[in-house]
């Protein structure tokens, strides 16, 4: 991924906190029909040992499944807050930009035991049930359900061997332009307030 110096991420414990936050992504493998393979998932994240991991799972009838046997490794594409920035804003002419947060993992895949899936599917349920008031657990289901669920997927597991983010958040623009960009964001879609939130986490812009 093409990435200019200024929106490089670098700092690897922000890069991870963002694929906390955001557990959804594109994973892409090589196909057998010499195009890429690609499926879009939700994932769990596993940290806390020292390897690195994103845990997924899909239909077993998705013909990726056996792509993924076949390649045995892949990259996930993982994208955060993004929208467009009108130049209508600045302090002084200039074309129009889009911002945007991406991540991409790159890494060896493989698949997941019975036990590692159901696991993966609990973990998983739980991070989206979490801040519900009446959550629901795997555990409520009755088994023959959760047991005949498992049978119709397969899990696996991306080991995180390189990590590339660009977090394209305004920081080449001035301190008035910057707010003002924030300002503008605001006032428009829910979509464009999640930007314009990211970009206020970021680094102070040039001066």
């Amino acid at each position: 991924m093409y990435i200019p110096k200024e929106f490089e991420g670098n700092d690897r414990e922000l890069i991870l906190r963002f694929l906390e936050g955001h557990p959804f992504g594109a994973l892409t493998v090589n196909g057998s029909d010499g195009f890429p393979a690609i499926v879009h998932i939700p994932f769990t994240t596993e940290f806390e040992q020292s390897t690195k991991c994103l845990e997924f799972h899909v239909a077993k009838e998705n013909s990726i499944v056996s792509s993924i046997s076949n390649a045995n490794q892949g990259k996930l594409i993982v994208l955060g807050a993004h929208g467009y920035i009108s130049s209508s804003v600045y302090t002084h002419v200039n074309v129009p930009t889009y911002n945007y947060e991406v991540v991409h993992v790159s890494g060896r895949i493989e698949r997941l035991t019975d036990l590692e899936l159901k696991n993966h599917l609990t973990k998983l349920v739980d991070s989206f049930e979490v801040n519900r008031e009446n959550k629901v657990h795997i555990n409520q289901w009755p088994t023959d359900l959760v047991d005949s669920y498992i049978q119709e997927i397969v899990g696996f597991r991306i080991e995180i061997q390189s990590l590339e983010a660009a977090f394209k958040l305004s920081q080449n623009r001035n301190e008035v332009d910057f707010n003002r960009i924030i300002t503008d964001l605001n006032t428009r879609t829910s979509t464009d307030q999640q930007l314009a939130e990211a970009m206020q986490q970021t680094k102070c812009p040039i001066q």
